[in-house]
C-alpha cells in the first residue's frame, strides 16, 4: 500500500497511512521507509505534502477513499489467509459514513469484494454498498523493485459493486495511474 500512497501523495491528494503496527508507523512519519520498493527520501517527500501515519483507526470517518492493502498470505488450507482483510473491514465498518469509495487492493480470490467485504461493511455500519456507499476492488498489479514499470505506469485494473462505484474508483486511481481499466459494473 506504500506505493500507492505515494503516487497518491504526490498527486495532490491527501493521504494519512493506518498501520497496526507502531513501529512501522514511528518509522514512517520519522521519514523511514518499511519496503523496498521506496526510499527513505520518497517517505520524506510524502512527509512534506502533508502524509502521516497512525494506529488510530477512527482517521477512517474523515476519509473519502478508504483503500484495504493488507497482506493475503498462502494460508494451509491452499487459499490466501483473509485474516488482516476481515480485519480491516471491521476498522472500516466502524468508521463507515455515507459517500465514501472503499477498494479492495489486497491480492486474493474473485468474489472476495462482494462474499467478504460487502456483508462486514454493510452489518458493521448498516449502510448498503452501491446505495450509500462505493465499493470497488482493484488487485495490486506492481512488480516489487521493476525499476521500468511501477504504479503509474502500470495500468490499474478496477471493477465495482455498480457502475457508480467502478466510476468511483477508476476517478481516484485515473489522478495518478496513465491508463484505468474498468468494468461498468459487477452486480
Amino acid at each position: 500500500g506504500l506505493p500507492l500512497a505515494a503516487e497518491a501523495a504526490r498527486a495532490g491528494h491527501s493521504v494519512v497511512g493506518l498501520d497496526i503496527d507502531p513501529n512501522v508507523v514511528e518509522g514512517l512519519n520519522a521519514g523511514r521507509t518499511h519496503v523496498d520498493d521506496l526510499a527513505d527520501s520518497d517517505i520524506q517527500a510524502m512527509r512534506e505534502v502533508g502524509f502521516r501515519a497512525t494506529t488510530d483507526e477512527t482517521v477512517i470517518a474523515s476519509a473519502d477513499i478508504v483503500v484495504i492493502c493488507v497482506p493475503t498470505p498462502w494460508s494451509d488450507d491452499g487459499g490466501p489467509d483473509l485474516g488482516a482483510v476481515r480485519s480491516a473491514a471491521g476498522a472500516v465498518a466502524r468508521n463507515l459514513r455515507p459517500g465514501m469509495i472503499v477498494i479492495l487492493e489486497s491480492t486474493t480470490y474473485p468474489g472476495t469484494t462482494d462474499e467478504e467485504l460487502r456483508p462486514a461493511l454493510e452489518e458493521g455500519s448498516g449502510l448498503l454498498a452501491g446505495r450509500d456507499f462505493h465499493l470497488a476492488f482493484s488487485p495490486e498489479r506492481i512488480d516489487p523493485g521493476n525499476p521500468t514499470h511501477g504504479m503509474r505506469n502500470t495500468p490499474k485494473v478496477v471493477g465495482g459493486y455498480t457502475e457508480a462505484c467502478a466510476n468511483a474508483a477508476a476517478e481516484f486511481y485515473g489522478s495518478f495511474v496513465e491508463k484505468v481499466v474498468y468494468t461498468k459494473g459487477t452486480r
